[in-house]
């Protein structure tokens, strides 16, 4: 599991056209795999997309399943239409799983935030979004 995976994430479900399927490149090094435990840092593609900073994730690995949550350093918020705000605070926590396959080195899965709805002020309107929930892929490289 130590090492370097290059990866994708995008959005589903009940979200803006803008967002549906649009992948977004990003890089993960797991620096420590011990008792089932992983650590490492991510870096998301800003161009096409992604969250700024280099951030944190920690989870398990039990023979073919992953978990692990993403930490980013900069709050992004993408509104429905689109729109994306950055805020210098803490990107709430991302949960990612996933099936390992171990022949090929890649996995697959989905990821989400733990609260579904968020509250918040576009165009000087009080709006009601459903925060997002999405695919991922990743392929270990050599």
């Amino acid at each position: 599991m130590k090492g370097k995976w290059i990866g994708s994430y995008w959005f589903v479900g009940n979200v803006s056209e803008a967002l549906k399927n649009k992948k977004t490149p990003f890089e993960i090094e797991i620096t420590s795999f011990y008792k089932e435990k992983i650590k490492g840092s991510v870096l998301d593609n800003v161009e096409m997309g992604g969250t700024k900073g280099v951030g944190t994730i920690s989870g398990s690995v039990r023979k073919t399943k992953i978990s692990f949550i993403k930490k980013m350093p900069v709050k992004t918020t993408v509104y429905p239409d689109g729109t994306r705000v950055e805020e210098q605070k803490p990107h709430k926590p991302i949960y990612y799983k996933g099936i390992i396959n171990h022949q090929t080195n890649t996995i697959e899965g989905t990821w989400r935030f733990k609260r579904s709805l968020r509250l918040g002020i576009m165009n000087r309107k009080l709006v009601f979004y459903k925060l997002g929930k999405g695919k991922w892929e990743m392929k270990k490289m050599m």
